[in-house]
């Protein structure tokens, strides 16, 4: 029982003290949590050059196409060039059959070499032989036409005597006078072979001469037609002919394409119709290629709008190693705006959400609100007018989970 004692009095001592304070733990001070920092991303306000782009789709077009149709039908019989050999302007690229052609250029050559011969045997007048037979005639002529003057005074003085009928005088002045005209006949003749050609018969010849020339010209041209070229340096793009078989007049046989350099035609709004002029620069963009970007000169803008109230606008290309194949989709980035910002941000981190654009800066690791005036924007970046300064970090992203005061911490990976 002794040794109970001590124990029975502490407890007493412990149970007094309790009820002395009511019966109550002691309460602790409460201690608030530092707060936790929010993960940001960060760009530096900096001076940018802004360019403002206007995006229009297009394709790709050879900046000169051809059709080579034939003058004349017939029937291949040599082809000599296929899709995509390149030519010269002047190559042979098919060959028709020329046989029949061939046969009239013949025939138009002799025409004219009789034509000539005509003209020749005109101007130079009457051979020796020919002149002596002539005069033989004129001679012949006054010896009939003297005979019959001299039976014709016989019978005269025998139809005064009785002697002879009327009939058998009328005879002997028809057979005069036939003599006579025979005799002034060969005259002309004989001073025609004498003289010089008339001028309407020279005139004749010399037509005739003209005549046979232009038939042959023309025979030689109807040949040369067998013989297709091309009509200018390029690249064969379609070949619509076979050995062996049937071409009609009019009727493509071959496509010939310059890409040398190529174009893309590009509708413009008109909004922007008085924005560009021929002579500027724009860049190309080519999806086919990689998105690998072109630069190109603007040649020509219709003056007029189109149905859909775009103006066309043609852009030229360098294409020297013919990467760009006609076809191909393309995209015209034009410059539509372009000035020396002070200060640009990324557009990103711009806060619209009320009647002032917003923007979150950090200074010593806490975010402050600021209100900026903003300008151009183009692309990803916008301009600053008023509300920051060079150099300053605005938050591009994690912004969205922002107060004015929050603490944040830069990261590269942010939200």
């Amino acid at each position: 029982m002794k040794r109970r004692w001590p124990i029975i009095v502490v407890l007493v001592v412990v149970a007094a003290i309790w009820l002395s304070r009511g019966g109550k733990e002691p309460v602790k001070e409460a201690v608030s949590p530092a707060p936790r920092p929010v993960a940001v991303s960060v760009e530096e306000v900096t001076s940018e050059t802004l360019t403002r782009l206007l995006q229009v789709r297009g394709q790709v077009r050879p900046v000169r196409e051809v059709n080579v149709v034939p003058k004349i039908g017939g029937v291949v019989c040599r082809l000599a060039a296929d899709v995509g050999q390149r030519v010269r302007a002047g190559d042979v690229l098919l060959e028709l059959e020329g046989d029949e052609l061939r046969a009239q250029v013949r025939q138009a050559e002799a025409a004219l070499t009789a034509a000539r011969a005509g003209l020749e045997k005109l101007l130079a007048g009457p051979r020796p032989e020919e002149l002596a037979q002539i005069e033989a005639a004129v001679n012949q002529a006054e010896t009939n036409f003297r005979k019959a003057e001299a039976n014709l005074e016989r019978m005269e003085e025998l139809h005064r005597q009785g002697i002879i009928t009327k009939d058998q005088w009328e005879g002997a002045v028809t057979a005069y006078e036939v003599a006579e005209a025979q005799l002034n006949s060969a005259k002309q003749q004989l001073a025609l072979a004498l003289g010089d050609p008339r001028q309407e018969d020279l005139a004749a010849a010399r037509a005739q001469v003209q005549q046979a020339e232009a038939n042959l010209e023309l025979a030689k041209l109807r040949l040369g037609y067998t013989v297709i070229t091309s009509p200018m340096d390029g690249v064969v793009a379609f070949r619509y002919a076979e050995n062996g078989g049937t071409v009609g007049v009019g009727t493509p046989v071959f496509t010939i394409v310059d890409i040398d350099r190529v174009i893309v035609n590009a509708q413009v709004t008109e909004s922007y119709a008085n924005r560009f002029r021929p002579g500027e620069q724009v860049d190309v963009r080519i999806d086919a290629l990689g998105g690998q970007v072109f630069p190109g000169i603007i040649t020509a803008i219709s003056p007029m709008a189109d149905q859909s109230r775009s103006f066309p606008t043609r852009i030229e290309i360098a294409n020297p190693q013919h990467l760009l194949k006609p076809g191909m989709a393309a995209e015209v980035i034009f410059v539509t705006d372009s000035r020396e910002a002070e200060m640009a941000i990324p557009a990103r981190a711009v806060l619209t959400g009320g009647d002032v654009p917003r923007v979150f800066v950090v200074e010593e690791g806490v975010a402050r609100e600021r209100e900026v005036v903003l300008g151009l924007e183009a692309g990803e970046l916008v301009e600053v007018l008023a509300g920051l300064a060079l150099g300053e970090l605005v938050v591009v992203r994690g912004q969205n989970y922002l107060e004015d005061g929050t603490v944040v911490n830069i990261t590269e990976q942010g939200w």
